[in-house]
């Protein structure tokens, strides 16, 4: 048996697939001071609902996926370890400058971000290397020394090195390395050319501070939770879900735990383009709305764009991963996210967030502040018997207290007032949208949404339609869309090699060495942590430029048994090229600057289905549902098991599951495929006037 879990900042999601490939779904709340804590309650509630104990469960239990935002949370709450930075002597600032960029090019108001690590606790190391490898000055071990006892003084708890050309010749990163195990035996360290073997020093110096600050923290909060599954009976492989979209083991994410940032949220787009293959689609925008965040990712002819500039916080007033990762944004717009009056009398939403304790009003936990969730519940769209299938009883009269605040300053009744607050919500969502797709070239009214998260059904269909698109998906396992990911997700891993080129003068005879080295590293990773995988694939590619640019682009590498073609990366350049800028140079000079293999082992043939048995037709219900600009109607409410493959129902209608509640207009109509996702077809309002040349997207 396999369980997924994404633990978020209110709920905690399990998918349990057993042993016939059958899946069932969880939700628990997160526990947020320990999340180990609300992860043992989710297998609880699956090992009760298996008429197993605990232990008896966990023991048939093979393997556990788990994506967590543990490491963002610490570094958002400033609870990272207390880190030192060794750099080559003469370059302390590496983390102030940056690479020099600026959001607002003439806004000299903005006070300049302090670096990751601060300047006291940044110490430069007399050594240095120059850029082919030759050492210009030895590293002086004496001074090294000195300045490691300056660091037990200090009571430093992680250290990151990053040195001048280190992946070009890594020796002296390696001898602070010895030196730190020698005489701080207990103090985890982070060497630049093991974490982020890339050129540009800003980033390596930056990622490798990271990962520095996060190895305590992640390895500790990772050996609690392995020793409380291994004494409830746990023998099985307990892997972890990373930015860049796949799975690696325990001991790898302990040792670079940076590759977790985005490690619940990338598992989304992951289930989502499984949906689309099913699908003669090519583009599709992938929505997951949870209790805290609003996730947004695009899939674009069939694959997952990745970014290189990901930051932490703000572009440049933030910090760098300095890893490629899925290109995933994130707002503050979620279930559990609070509407408020700003001194203008402006009606908001977010992104403060209730979390999970106490929550919204209507959990009655001692929430006061008004939700979406409460906003919804007020409206009728939420059944405030039915929540997490019944084992949560809303209180809608909290609900209706918590929003008389707003309501009287908006001057609205609280009905209108909930309903502006979802409007809000929902404008905030489709900006954030339209700036993702449109600066990537994709037209949102040419695209289908995948909605996924529990609260998703709340605003999809007005979401869809304020983009212009026509038709939503919601796979039955929406509500725990990145959970679901984990399920299907490869294991992966990328390998990394520093040799700048022209291509004009590339040794064909040292690049084959390079592929023959990748290719070593894959075959190794897969021996060693992949051992009932199904099949794989390994991806080679380029990091390449025009001579006189600053910025490579990454390019395929198609390679002739194993070998490399000069002629092929200029092909495949140039088309790359084109295709992100719309245009090429056919007669200027190509660089490349690093060469690249990203290897995916494949882990299990799910399909993704949840087994129902026959759906039953059952009596049709109604309920009351406030509608904008109409009112109270009477609406007919369809549990998920009443639908019947292939027949379409027509708005105004709310389909409950045990998970969400999606509120269909009656301007849409739902129809249930055999793949267990909810078609939705939206009629546009007004849809002549929409013109996609006009400003109406930006």
């Amino acid at each position: 048996m396999k369980i997924s879990i994404d633990t978020g900042g209110t709920f905690t999601d399990l998918v349990l697939e057993n042993d016939n490939k059958k899946l069932s779904v969880f939700k628990v709340q997160t526990t947020p001071k320990d999340p180990s804590i609300g992860i043992l309650n989710g297998i609880k509630e699956i090992a009760k609902t298996n008429n197993l104990s605990l232990i008896k469960f966990l023991k048939k239990t093979q393997n556990i996926i788990h994506g967590t935002t543990h490491g963002i949370n610490a570094i958002l709450t400033n609870k990272t370890a207390k880190t030192a930075f060794l750099c080559t002597e003469g370059h302390p600032d590496t983390l102030l400058f940056r690479e020099g960029g600026r959001v607002e090019i003439f806004n000299f108001t903005v006070e300049y971000p302090d670096p990751y690590v601060p300047r006291s606790l940044t110490f430069e190391i007399k050594e240095r290397i120059n850029y082919d490898g030759t050492i210009s000055n030895n590293i002086d071990e004496e001074h090294l020394y000195k300045t490691i006892l300056k660091l037990k003084k200090l009571n430093i708890e992680a250290v990151a090195i990053c040195f001048l050309w280190s992946t070009i010749n890594p020796s002296h990163e390696i001898i602070a390395g010895e030196m730190l195990r020698k005489f701080l035996p207990d103090i985890p360290y982070s060497l630049s050319h093991n974490v982020n073997p890339t050129l540009r020093e800003y980033r390596r110096a930056s990622s490798t501070c990271i990962n520095a600050s996060l190895k305590p923290i992640i390895t500790k909060y990772l050996l609690n939770l392995t020793d409380k599954l291994k004494v409830n009976g746990f023998n099985g492989e307990l892997s972890i879900v990373t930015s860049q979209g796949g799975i690696k083991n325990v001991e790898t994410i302990s040792e670079y735990p940076i590759h977790i940032l985005n490690s619940g949220p990338s598992m989304a787009p992951v289930a989502g383009n499984f949906y689309l293959n099913k699908y003669k689609i090519n583009e599709a925008i992938v929505t997951d709305l949870g209790g805290t965040t609003f996730d947004i990712s695009l899939i674009k002819d069939n694959e997952i764009p990745r970014s290189r500039e990901t930051w932490i916080g703000e572009k440049y007033r933030g910090h760098m991963t300095g890893f490629s990762s899925i290109d995933i944004r994130s707002i503050g717009a979620g279930g559990g996210s609070i509407a408020w009056i700003d001194n203008g009398g402006l009606l908001h939403v977010g992104p403060r967030s209730a979390g999970a304790n106490p929550g919204p009003a209507c959990y009655g936990l001692g929430g006061s502040n008004t939700t979406l969730t409460d906003a919804a519940l007020i409206n009728g769209i939420l059944n405030d018997d039915y929540f997490l299938g019944g084992r949560i009883k809303l209180k809608k009269e909290l609900s209706i207290k918590s929003i008389k605040t707003i309501s009287s300053k908006l001057k609205m009744d609280e009905n209108n007032s909930a309903s502006s607050i979802i409007d809000v919500v929902t404008q905030n969502m489709s900006q954030e949208i339209k700036n993702l797709t449109i600066r990537q070239g994709i037209n949102p009214n040419k695209s289908v949404i995948i909605s996924g998260g529990g609260a998703s059904g709340i605003n999809i269909i007005d979401l869809a339609r304020n983009l212009g698109c026509k038709k939503v998906l919601m796979p039955d396992l929406g509500p725990v869309l990145s959970a679901s990911g984990g399920i299907i997700a490869d294991f992966s891993d990328e390998y990394s090699i520093t040799y700048p080129s022209k291509l004009s003068n590339l040794n064909i005879s040292k690049v084959n060495t390079i592929i023959k080295s990748l290719s070593k590293n894959c075959q190794k990773f897969l021996k060693t942590n992949c051992k009932n995988y199904i099949s794989f694939d390994v991806f080679y590619y380029i990091d390449a430029k025009f001579t006189d640019q600053v910025w490579e682009i990454e390019v395929p590498l198609k390679l002739s048994n194993n070998k490399v073609d000069p002629k092929k990366i200029k092909i495949e350049f140039q088309k790359k090229y084109l295709d992100l800028f719309g245009v090429t140079d056919n007669e200027s000079e190509i660089e490349i600057i690093q060469w690249n293999a990203r290897i995916y082992s494949k882990m299990t043939n799910s399909n993704l289905l949840i087994d129902y048995g026959n759906f039953n037709q059952k009596d049709v219900k109604y309920r009351d549902v406030f509608f904008k600009n109409i009112g109270f109607q009477k609406t007919k409410i369809l549990k998920f098991e009443q639908l019947v493959y292939g027949k379409s129902f027509n708005g105004p209608a709310v389909l409950e599951t045990p998970f969400t509640s999606v509120l269909v207009d009656k301007y849409s109509k739902i129809k249930l495929n055999k793949n267990n996702v909810l078609e939705i077809e939206i009629k546009l309002k007004n849809e002549s006037s929409i013109n996609e040349d006009s400003t109406y997207y930006w």
